[in-house]
């Protein structure tokens, strides 16, 4: 473990201490708990009903065992299930690809990519361009490469921070019934988002969080991500968080946001509760209170 990775994990455990109490169970969860699912032996996804939907996540090596119990989390919710794409940001090695195609041995795991290849982007040479002159964000990969790898008319692209309690039904009916619209997450706060003019996103368009992404293919419009990478200020460090964020809430068309009370990040968790969103902030919880409601369900 580096220094920076130290320092977090030190973050983490602060956190846990003064803002969540609940020290014990944050260790206890994360150390002991989470990675103990390596050795479940059973078959975490589903099998496949919906040939026109795609479910997309993006991970690393180091959030392995967490997109392990998202996904699980996932499966164990929903019944339109369409093909999953596990993206690789590039540290997943053969040994993480093998495990992760233990519990989800239909995921295509998706790797080193030429853009050049898609028939689809062939006439949009700036996105080709600024996917691969922005190396630096790792996130433009969730943003670009889920729209020419499928061909599916709808696409969910989710995060793997994400721990899901209840059925997305709204996601579901809008796959299952043709919906024309597209379906972000609530940001709660503005996004934070700088173009070379100085001017960044406003309104309605900077309220959306990219943890939960449903669109039709349709609806992806190619010409407004192209708009978006020549306006985008890349020499702004600032950007490099949100840049994926913005980039759906710019290009999307029929946009509408999820229910923030369903779909949430800072409201407390409920029966009601669909998903929770363990941002950053806020991950100490994906152990302390995600885990400890799913770890008895995976057994069942």
């Amino acid at each position: 473990m580096n220094c920076k990775k130290i320092k977090l994990e030190l973050f983490y455990i602060r956190k846990s201490i003064f803002e969540y109490h609940a020290v014990i169970k944050y260790l206890k969860n994360k150390y002991f708990l989470a990675p103990g699912i390596i050795k479940l032996n059973k078959i975490l996804e589903k099998p496949i009903n919906k040939s026109d939907y795609s479910i997309h996540i993006l991970t690393c090596q180091r959030d392995l065992i967490a997109t392990i119990w998202s996904l699980a989390s996932f499966y164990s919710v929903s019944k339109v299930i369409g093909q999953l794409y596990i993206h690789n940001d590039g540290t997943l090695s053969q040994n993480n690809c093998n495990l992760l195609n233990i519990f989800f041995p239909s995921a295509i795991i998706v790797s080193n990519i030429d853009l050049k290849k898609s028939s689809f982007l062939a006439q949009y040479p700036e996105i080709v361009k600024f996917r691969k002159n922005y190396p630096r964000s790792i996130l433009l990969l969730k943003l670009i490469d889920p729209y020419f790898i499928s061909d599916a008319t709808y696409h969910l692209v989710i995060d793997s921070d994400l721990v899901w309690f209840n059925r997305p039904k709204e996601i579901e009916e809008s796959v299952t019934g043709h919906s024309e619209y597209s379906l972000m997450a609530s940001n709660m706060t503005d996004c934070q988002i700088f173009f070379k003019d100085g001017s960044g996103l406003t309104g309605d368009k900077a309220k959306f969080n990219s943890g939960v992404v449903l669109y039709k293919k349709d609806n992806f419009n190619l010409r407004k991500l192209t708009d978006y990478s020549l306006k985008l200020d890349i020499e702004n460090k600032k950007n490099l968080h949100f840049i994926e964020q913005a980039g759906y809430a710019y290009c999307l068309e029929n946009l509408k946001l999820l229910s923030p009370n369903d779909y949430t990040i800072k409201k407390d968790y409920n029966n009601q509760t669909i998903v929770r969103h363990y941002t950053s902030p806020r991950r100490p919880l994906f152990y302390i209170e995600g885990l400890e409601i799913l770890k008895n369900n995976l057994h069942d």
